[in-house]
Protein backbone atom coordinates (compact mmCIF):
# COMPACT_ATOMS: atom_id res chain seq x y z
CA UNK A 1 0.00 0.00 0.00
CA UNK A 2 1.13 3.25 -0.89
CA UNK A 3 -0.13 6.55 1.24
CA UNK A 4 -0.54 10.29 -0.71
CA UNK A 5 -1.61 13.33 0.62
CA UNK A 6 -3.02 16.47 -0.86
CA UNK A 7 -2.22 19.16 1.02
CA UNK A 8 -4.80 22.10 0.65
CA UNK A 9 -3.01 25.79 2.15
CA UNK A 10 -5.22 28.51 3.20
CA UNK A 11 -5.93 30.08 6.76
CA UNK A 12 -6.10 26.47 7.77
CA UNK A 13 -4.22 23.25 6.24
CA UNK A 14 -6.18 20.92 5.19
CA UNK A 15 -4.88 17.17 4.47
CA UNK A 16 -6.99 14.27 2.30
CA UNK A 17 -5.52 10.63 2.50
CA UNK A 18 -5.25 9.09 -0.42
CA UNK A 19 -4.54 5.42 -0.29
CA UNK A 20 -3.24 3.59 -3.31
CA UNK A 21 -3.23 -0.72 -3.76
CA UNK A 22 -1.34 -2.90 -6.50
CA UNK A 23 -0.48 -0.76 -9.52
CA UNK A 24 -1.81 -2.95 -13.27
CA UNK A 25 -4.87 -2.25 -14.85
CA UNK A 26 -7.67 -2.10 -14.54
CA UNK A 27 -7.73 1.04 -12.48
CA UNK A 28 -10.44 1.51 -9.59
CA UNK A 29 -10.79 4.76 -7.31
CA UNK A 30 -13.36 4.47 -4.70
CA UNK A 31 -14.15 8.36 -2.71
CA UNK A 32 -16.13 8.63 0.29
CA UNK A 33 -17.10 11.79 2.55
CA UNK A 34 -17.49 14.16 -0.23
CA UNK A 35 -20.24 15.61 2.42
CA UNK A 36 -18.39 14.92 5.59
CA UNK A 37 -21.17 14.06 7.93
CA UNK A 38 -21.73 11.11 5.53
CA UNK A 39 -20.45 8.19 7.72
CA UNK A 40 -21.58 4.81 6.41
CA UNK A 41 -20.18 5.20 2.86
CA UNK A 42 -16.33 6.72 4.98
CA UNK A 43 -16.65 3.78 7.27
CA UNK A 44 -16.93 1.03 4.16
CA UNK A 45 -13.93 2.89 2.45
CA UNK A 46 -11.68 2.37 5.87
CA UNK A 47 -13.13 -1.27 5.93
CA UNK A 48 -11.63 -1.81 2.44
CA UNK A 49 -8.70 -0.04 2.93
CA UNK A 50 -8.16 -2.83 6.01
CA UNK A 51 -9.42 -5.72 3.84
CA UNK A 52 -7.21 -5.16 0.89
CA UNK A 53 -4.11 -6.42 2.20
CA UNK A 54 -5.42 -9.86 2.52
CA UNK A 55 -6.14 -9.84 -1.07
CA UNK A 56 -4.21 -10.45 -4.21
CA UNK A 57 -4.46 -7.66 -6.17
CA UNK A 58 -3.35 -7.48 -9.74
CA UNK A 59 -5.28 -4.13 -10.93
CA UNK A 60 -5.27 -0.98 -9.13
CA UNK A 61 -7.21 0.28 -6.30
CA UNK A 62 -6.77 3.92 -5.22
CA UNK A 63 -9.44 4.64 -2.27
CA UNK A 64 -10.00 8.12 -0.59
CA UNK A 65 -11.92 7.52 2.52
CA UNK A 66 -12.67 11.06 3.73
CA UNK A 67 -12.78 13.59 0.98
CA UNK A 68 -13.79 16.69 2.73
CA UNK A 69 -12.15 16.83 6.41
CA UNK A 70 -13.17 20.48 7.12
CA UNK A 71 -17.30 19.19 6.54
CA UNK A 72 -16.18 15.80 8.37
CA UNK A 73 -15.30 17.80 11.57
CA UNK A 74 -18.83 18.95 11.43
CA UNK A 75 -20.52 16.33 10.61
CA UNK A 76 -22.33 18.65 7.42
CA UNK A 77 -21.94 18.20 3.74
CA UNK A 78 -19.80 21.77 3.24
CA UNK A 79 -17.01 23.03 4.84
CA UNK A 80 -16.92 25.57 7.19
CA UNK A 81 -14.04 27.67 5.22
CA UNK A 82 -16.21 28.32 2.41
CA UNK A 83 -19.88 26.48 2.47
CA UNK A 84 -19.47 24.94 -0.46
CA UNK A 85 -21.00 21.72 -1.37
CA UNK A 86 -18.17 19.90 -2.93
CA UNK A 87 -19.72 17.40 -4.84
CA UNK A 88 -21.31 20.39 -6.90
CA UNK A 89 -17.99 21.88 -8.13
CA UNK A 90 -16.07 19.27 -9.53
CA UNK A 91 -13.69 19.55 -11.50
CA UNK A 92 -12.73 22.42 -9.54
CA UNK A 93 -10.61 25.11 -9.56
CA UNK A 94 -6.57 25.10 -8.64
CA UNK A 95 -6.92 28.36 -7.53
CA UNK A 96 -10.35 28.56 -6.05
CA UNK A 97 -11.68 28.51 -2.28
CA UNK A 98 -10.79 25.69 -0.25
CA UNK A 99 -12.96 23.20 -1.30
CA UNK A 100 -12.98 23.70 -4.96
CA UNK A 101 -9.03 22.98 -4.68
CA UNK A 102 -9.84 19.67 -3.07
CA UNK A 103 -12.25 19.15 -5.90
CA UNK A 104 -9.25 19.77 -8.30
CA UNK A 105 -7.03 17.84 -6.84
CA UNK A 106 -9.51 14.50 -6.45
CA UNK A 107 -10.92 15.35 -10.19
CA UNK A 108 -7.13 14.94 -11.20
CA UNK A 109 -6.64 11.66 -9.43
CA UNK A 110 -9.65 10.75 -11.18
CA UNK A 111 -8.38 10.72 -14.42
CA UNK A 112 -5.84 8.76 -13.91
CA UNK A 113 -8.54 5.57 -13.44
CA UNK A 114 -10.81 3.48 -15.59
CA UNK A 115 -13.64 3.24 -13.33
CA UNK A 116 -15.02 5.65 -9.71
CA UNK A 117 -17.73 4.61 -7.21
CA UNK A 118 -18.55 7.63 -4.82
CA UNK A 119 -19.80 6.44 -1.46
CA UNK A 120 -22.84 8.90 0.00
CA UNK A 121 -25.74 8.50 2.31
CA UNK A 122 -29.19 8.91 1.74
CA UNK A 123 -30.30 9.99 5.55
CA UNK A 124 -30.82 7.46 8.43
CA UNK A 125 -34.00 6.14 6.88
CA UNK A 126 -32.99 5.39 3.56
CA UNK A 127 -31.82 1.93 2.44
CA UNK A 128 -28.92 0.96 0.15
CA UNK A 129 -29.17 1.93 -3.79
CA UNK A 130 -26.97 2.65 -6.84
CA UNK A 131 -27.08 6.23 -8.55
CA UNK A 132 -26.26 5.81 -12.24
CA UNK A 133 -26.64 7.82 -15.53
CA UNK A 134 -27.67 4.52 -16.81
CA UNK A 135 -30.04 5.86 -19.23
CA UNK A 136 -27.33 8.31 -20.81
CA UNK A 137 -24.83 6.27 -20.66
CA UNK A 138 -23.92 2.41 -21.57
CA UNK A 139 -20.75 2.21 -19.70
CA UNK A 140 -22.39 3.62 -16.58
CA UNK A 141 -25.11 0.78 -16.90
CA UNK A 142 -22.60 -1.90 -16.79
CA UNK A 143 -20.28 -0.73 -13.67
CA UNK A 144 -23.84 -0.58 -11.84
CA UNK A 145 -25.11 -4.08 -13.34
CA UNK A 146 -21.91 -5.22 -11.47
CA UNK A 147 -22.49 -4.47 -8.11
CA UNK A 148 -24.42 -6.59 -5.58
CA UNK A 149 -27.06 -3.38 -4.46
CA UNK A 150 -30.17 -4.48 -4.85
CA UNK A 151 -31.48 -1.20 -6.72
CA UNK A 152 -30.19 0.71 -9.44
CA UNK A 153 -31.62 4.38 -9.36
CA UNK A 154 -31.80 6.49 -12.72
CA UNK A 155 -29.74 9.45 -11.55
CA UNK A 156 -31.57 13.00 -12.37
CA UNK A 157 -27.24 14.24 -13.69
CA UNK A 158 -27.23 17.12 -11.23
CA UNK A 159 -23.73 19.07 -12.67
CA UNK A 160 -20.47 19.30 -10.44
CA UNK A 161 -21.04 15.68 -8.88
CA UNK A 162 -18.03 14.00 -9.63
CA UNK A 163 -19.20 10.95 -10.98
CA UNK A 164 -21.65 13.07 -13.68
CA UNK A 165 -18.79 15.11 -14.58
CA UNK A 166 -16.30 11.69 -14.76
CA UNK A 167 -18.79 9.97 -16.96
CA UNK A 168 -19.81 13.34 -19.14
CA UNK A 169 -16.25 15.35 -19.78
CA UNK A 170 -14.10 11.73 -19.25
CA UNK A 171 -15.80 9.10 -20.67
CA UNK A 172 -14.86 7.24 -16.86
CA UNK A 173 -18.13 4.87 -15.86
CA UNK A 174 -18.99 5.83 -12.38
CA UNK A 175 -21.72 5.24 -10.12
CA UNK A 176 -22.80 6.92 -6.32
CA UNK A 177 -23.61 3.91 -4.00
CA UNK A 178 -25.99 5.67 -1.40
CA UNK A 179 -26.27 4.41 1.85
CA UNK A 180 -28.72 4.83 4.84
CA UNK A 181 -26.73 7.00 7.62
CA UNK A 182 -25.31 10.02 8.30
CA UNK A 183 -26.57 13.23 9.71
CA UNK A 184 -25.53 15.51 12.30
CA UNK A 185 -25.45 12.74 14.87
CA UNK A 186 -22.59 10.83 12.67
CA UNK A 187 -24.97 7.79 11.97
CA UNK A 188 -23.28 4.21 10.42
CA UNK A 189 -25.73 1.64 9.44
CA UNK A 190 -22.75 -1.60 9.97
CA UNK A 191 -24.93 -3.77 7.99
CA UNK A 192 -25.18 -1.64 4.95
CA UNK A 193 -21.57 -0.94 4.94
CA UNK A 194 -20.78 -3.90 4.74
CA UNK A 195 -22.86 -4.78 2.21
CA UNK A 196 -20.88 -2.10 0.30
CA UNK A 197 -17.64 -3.89 1.11
CA UNK A 198 -18.50 -7.16 -0.09
CA UNK A 199 -20.40 -5.54 -3.34
CA UNK A 200 -17.07 -3.55 -3.73
CA UNK A 201 -15.06 -6.40 -3.23
CA UNK A 202 -17.14 -8.71 -5.85
CA UNK A 203 -16.74 -6.33 -8.34
CA UNK A 204 -12.51 -6.05 -7.98
CA UNK A 205 -13.37 -9.89 -8.43
CA UNK A 206 -15.39 -9.61 -11.93
CA UNK A 207 -13.15 -6.14 -13.14
CA UNK A 208 -10.13 -8.44 -12.61
CA UNK A 209 -8.60 -6.34 -10.35
CA UNK A 210 -7.96 -8.50 -7.27
CA UNK A 211 -8.01 -12.33 -8.15
CA UNK A 212 -10.99 -14.64 -7.47
CA UNK A 213 -14.49 -15.70 -8.53
CA UNK A 214 -17.82 -14.08 -7.97
CA UNK A 215 -20.90 -14.26 -9.80
CA UNK A 216 -22.64 -11.51 -11.41
CA UNK A 217 -25.36 -9.62 -9.60
CA UNK A 218 -28.83 -8.69 -10.83
CA UNK A 219 -29.90 -5.52 -9.31
CA UNK A 220 -33.32 -4.10 -10.50
CA UNK A 221 -33.43 -0.94 -12.09
CA UNK A 222 -35.40 2.25 -11.53
CA UNK A 223 -36.19 5.28 -13.10
CA UNK A 224 -35.58 8.32 -11.13
CA UNK A 225 -36.32 9.10 -7.68
CA UNK A 226 -39.70 10.44 -6.61
CA UNK A 227 -40.51 12.35 -3.69
CA UNK A 228 -44.21 11.48 -2.07
CA UNK A 229 -45.90 14.47 -0.09
CA UNK A 230 -48.80 12.86 2.26
CA UNK A 231 -52.07 14.19 1.24
CA UNK A 232 -53.23 15.69 4.45
CA UNK A 233 -51.04 17.22 7.61
CA UNK A 234 -51.31 14.98 10.58
CA UNK A 235 -50.11 11.05 12.08
CA UNK A 236 -47.83 9.31 9.60
CA UNK A 237 -48.27 5.67 9.92
CA UNK A 238 -45.87 3.76 7.29
CA UNK A 239 -46.91 0.69 5.97
CA UNK A 240 -43.78 -0.30 4.04
CA UNK A 241 -39.91 -0.23 5.23
CA UNK A 242 -37.34 1.46 3.48
CA UNK A 243 -35.76 -0.89 0.78
CA UNK A 244 -39.05 -2.77 0.35
CA UNK A 245 -40.33 -3.28 -3.08
CA UNK A 246 -44.43 -2.46 -3.17
CA UNK A 247 -46.98 -2.61 -5.83
CA UNK A 248 -49.20 -0.37 -7.28
CA UNK A 249 -52.46 0.71 -5.84
CA UNK A 250 -50.63 -0.44 -2.24
CA UNK A 251 -50.98 0.83 0.95
CA UNK A 252 -47.20 2.36 1.78
CA UNK A 253 -48.98 4.70 4.64
CA UNK A 254 -52.06 6.03 6.10
CA UNK A 255 -51.97 10.15 7.08
CA UNK A 256 -54.71 11.31 9.38
CA UNK A 257 -56.73 7.91 8.48
CA UNK A 258 -56.54 8.29 4.93
CA UNK A 259 -54.69 6.11 2.46
CA UNK A 260 -51.39 6.75 1.03
CA UNK A 261 -50.99 4.88 -2.38
CA UNK A 262 -48.76 5.41 -6.07
CA UNK A 263 -50.11 4.50 -9.48
CA UNK A 264 -46.58 3.06 -9.90
CA UNK A 265 -44.21 0.09 -8.02
CA UNK A 266 -41.20 0.12 -6.95
CA UNK A 267 -38.71 0.31 -4.32
CA UNK A 268 -38.79 2.37 -1.33
CA UNK A 269 -35.94 4.38 -0.65
CA UNK A 270 -36.05 6.61 2.33
CA UNK A 271 -39.34 6.22 4.57
CA UNK A 272 -39.73 8.74 7.31
CA UNK A 273 -40.47 7.24 10.69
CA UNK A 274 -43.75 7.24 12.57
CA UNK A 275 -44.71 10.36 13.13
CA UNK A 276 -46.81 13.96 12.73
CA UNK A 277 -45.86 15.53 9.34
CA UNK A 278 -47.29 18.29 7.19
CA UNK A 279 -48.40 18.19 3.59
CA UNK A 280 -45.72 19.72 2.37
CA UNK A 281 -43.18 17.48 3.44
CA UNK A 282 -42.18 14.92 1.49
CA UNK A 283 -42.87 11.66 3.94
CA UNK A 284 -41.62 8.59 0.90
CA UNK A 285 -38.62 8.50 -1.44
CA UNK A 286 -39.67 5.90 -3.93
CA UNK A 287 -37.83 4.45 -7.39
CA UNK A 288 -40.35 3.15 -9.90
CA UNK A 289 -39.04 0.00 -11.42
CA UNK A 290 -38.16 0.73 -14.89
CA UNK A 291 -40.32 -0.47 -17.64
Amino acid sequence: MQREVITVKDVVTQEVEVLRFGGGEPRVLVTAGLHGGEMTGQYAAFELIDRLPGENVTGSVTIIPRANPAAFRRMQRTSPFDEQDMNRIFPGDEEGTPSQRIAHHIYQIALEHDYIVDLHCCGPHGSPYTLAQYEEYDFAQDLAAMLDIPVVVQSAGAAGQLFVEAAKREEIPSVIIELPGGGRSGMIDLSAGEMTVQALLRLLRLLGVIQGEASTPQPVFCQKLRRVQPPVSGLFLPGVAPGERFEAGQQLAVVQDRELTVDFSGFATVVRPAGYVFSSMPALVLAPVAE
